[in-house]
């Protein structure tokens, strides 16, 4: 076995990590009798050949000993050795450049996979099948005869997708007639080759596929690819047929169907905003007394966003026994019923930092009171419901409770004193808080005057916004400047709000301000422009921070974009039009600030307006940014994309922290907030729920 293997300059072949030398000890661990060293030279296959779904010259090379390996007796797993042989050529399952190798290695050694369809061990035969139907068009009448002869459903339900994919012609007839096979798995598989096609079920195959899922559990196909068939099939359905396939899952389903269904949900709201209300009411009848269909239910509705609103009476049992997902949902749909449950779970030691990533609601006084206690209340007396108390989690929790504060203003101005006391312990977000009160929030002067006097930007700024005196700001930026600082972007622009009184930092800013040299790391780049910025503010001549900010945007990327943006506030550029205009066109992240400074240079908003919509339709972090250019440039001629955006199907894919479907909705609000300001009529969709 395996003879010639040493005789392959392995060397030469790249594998995941380079060159893959040690590909003959891989496959000779393969082969090992020793069950426990097969297991790890599996394992290392598929790091080193299979790689995250990518293959490799070496993988093509090794091919043929796989299917040695793969039909020879005494090997273990073999059945696991011929479905990898099948994934390695499968298009859904694995990529890279050199999978049309891969495929043809296969082809041409696929001779000793046939005989196995005839192997006595089911699931040798089931994933022989799933490989030979790889090796090309040519084995289509020998799996088409074990079609006609084995009886085992779970192999049948291995040939039909294969006998699908390589001619959908001769196989339509035996396809349509699988659909109304007794057997649920040839009827799921039935829908899986469909799927695998491209086509959609047809209407009288709709009901018997849903049947069949529901009554059998999510089985193993390798035609699925990593995910069930169940969810292959529902992911592409029309929405008439899942539609069906949904409501037949949620009545007649067992435990885990109705758990898949839950998540598959999900995936669908995630995609589809119509999906979201049209769906909806089969997550209300996954209010299961099973506790993994209830979470996964929970887990359904997160994600239909502000279409789960219909759902808020039911989330509000599960919200108030602590469940995190069913909290966030009533908290970020501003339900009255959050409140209390709310207070029921906090008053039981649960979701102690439900908060975190929340928009805070809107003021209430109840929950500013208990919010009052716990910002009180050491950590320690509010214990993890599942165990010991994190400190790290009770911080960032407690962190996340004055943000709601700051959030709410001067509302919130109770609270006055319990942020002094907690002042050195949260300086940031005490800071921000007592200076969103405003006025009320002067007794907190003289504390953040002090936590100022010895380095506290955010404390001297909070001094600024309630007094309008810079001097303790600026005495916090001179004992941070002169203590070579770095990653301070943030803190320097906050420094620029000081304007002509920050004047006497300027000769510290002489290490960022580096004229013709841009800084190698995007975050020194950040420093570079928030200096020029704070020099610009203090007083400056422009030739100070003129030639830093021209390094900057010829660098590129998205400190480029800061840069610019000061260019505009500037009014000047000319000579940076040319790098202007190939940021606006090929750097997403610098977008906005371009396309304002080429407007301030007199460039039309009709030529900036494209690449700024484009930039929101790829759901970019950059995209809110992008809208609120479009109304500052006043770029009318974005309205009618802009209007396609706000009403398609399909979500806008924002990246972030927070959940597609909620960061979509909020996109799609802002999107009909700036086609309003663009065009001067009222917005169309722009309640909220439970506002």
């Amino acid at each position: 076995m395996l003879i010639g293997i040493d005789n392959i300059d392995w060397e030469s072949l790249d594998g995941a990590y380079g060159p893959c030398t040690e590909a003959p000890d891989i496959l000779r661990a393969i082969a090992s009798p020793d069950p426990e060293v097969a297991g790890e030279g599996r394992y290392e296959f598929a790091s080193s050949f299979w790689h995250q779904g990518t293959v490799y010259p070496v993988t093509a090379e090794a091919v043929p000993f796989l299917i040695e390996l793969a039909t020879t007796d005494g090997v273990h797993q073999r059945d696991h050795l011929l479905r990898l042989l099948g994934a390695l050529c499968d298009p859904e399952q694995a990529d890279g450049a050199a999978q049309p190798l891969v495929r043809a290695a296969v082809a041409v050694h696929s001779g000793p996979l046939l005989p196995l369809l005839a192997d006595p061990d089911p699931a040798i035969r089931r994933h022989a099948a799933y490989a030979a139907a790889w090796s090309g068009p040519h084995t289509y009448d020998t799996l088409r005869e074990h079609w006609e002869t084995e009886t085992d459903p779970g192999v049948r339900a291995t040939l039909l997708p294969g006998l699908m994919m390589l001619d959908p012609t001769a196989t339509a007839s035996l396809l349509a007639t699988a659909f109304h096979d007794p057997s649920p798995q040839i009827r799921v598989a039935a829908a899986l080759a469909t799927t695998r096609a491209g086509h959609s079920l047809p209407p009288g195959a709709r009901q018997p596929v849903a049947d069949a899922f529901a009554r059998i559990e999510p089985h193993d196909n390798p035609w699925s690819g990593a995910r069930s068939a169940w969810h292959r099939v529902f992911r592409t359905a029309t929405p008439e047929a899942a539609a069906v396939l949904a409501d037949t899952m949620s009545r007649s389903g067992g435990t885990a169907a109705r758990t898949h269904l839950a998540y598959s949900l999900g995936d669908r709201f995630r995609r589809s905003r119509s999906a979201a209300t049209d769906l909806l009411p089969v997550v209300r009848t996954l209010s299961d007394p099973d506790p993994q269909v209830r979470e996964a239910a929970c887990s359904a509705a997160l994600a239909a966003g502000e279409a789960a609103a219909p759902l808020a009476d039911a989330l509000t049992g599960p919200a108030a026994s602590g469940d995190r997902q069913a909290l966030s949902i009533l908290i970020r749909l501003g339900s009255p019923g959050y409140r209390e449950a709310l207070l029921t779970a906090w008053d039981a030691g649960a979701a102690p930092d439900i908060f975190s990533g929340l928009e805070p609601p809107p003021f209430d006084p109840a929950l500013f009171t208990a919010i009052r206690h716990r910002i009180a209340a050491p950590a320690p007396t509010r214990p993890a419901p599942t165990g010991p108390s994190d400190p790290w989690a009770a911080s960032n929790a407690t962190a996340d409770l004055i943000r709601v504060l700051a959030a709410w203003g001067p509302a919130a101005a109770g609270a006055i004193p319990e942020l002094i006391a907690v002042l050195p312990q949260f300086p940031v977000a005490a800071a921000g808080a007592l200076a969103a009160f405003g006025p009320a929030a002067l007794p907190a002067v003289p504390a953040l005057t002090e936590r100022a006097e010895h380095g506290d930007v955010r404390a001297g700024h909070a001094v600024l916004k309630l007094t309008g005196n810079a001097v303790p700001l600026v005495t916090a930026a001179t004992i941070l400047l002169t203590g070579n600082s770095r990653h301070v972007a943030y803190e320097l622009d906050l420094i620029a709000d000081a304007g002509p009184a920050a004047a006497v930092l300027l000769p510290a800013l002489a290490g960022w301000l580096t004229g013709t040299a841009a800084a190698e790391h995007h975050e020194l780049r950040r420093e570079q422009v928030a200096a020029a910025r704070l020099a610009w503010r203090a007083g400056a001549d422009p030739d100070l921070v003129l030639p830093t900010l021209r390094a900057v945007v010829r660098a590129g990327f998205a400190p480029a974009g800061d840069a610019a943006t000061l260019l505009a506030e500037l009014g000047t550029g000319h000579d940076l039009q040319p790098e202007l205009h190939k940021l606006l066109k090929s750097e997403p992240s610098a977008r906005s600030g371009a396309a304002r400074a080429l407007h301030r240079l007199g460039v039309s908003p009709a030529d900036l307006a494209d690449p700024l919509v484009d930039t929101i339709a790829a759901g970019r972090t950059s995209a809110h940014q992008a809208l609120d250019t479009l109304v500052a440039i006043a770029a009318r001629t974005a309205i009618p994309a802009l209007t396609e955006l706000a009403d398609r199907d399909e979500r806008i894919p924002t990246a972030g922290l927070d959940d597609p479907s909620w960061a979509d909705d909020r996109l799609r609000h802002r999107i009909d907030a700036a086609i309003t300001a663009l065009a001067g009529t009222p917005t169309r969709d722009s309640a909220r729920p439970f506002g």
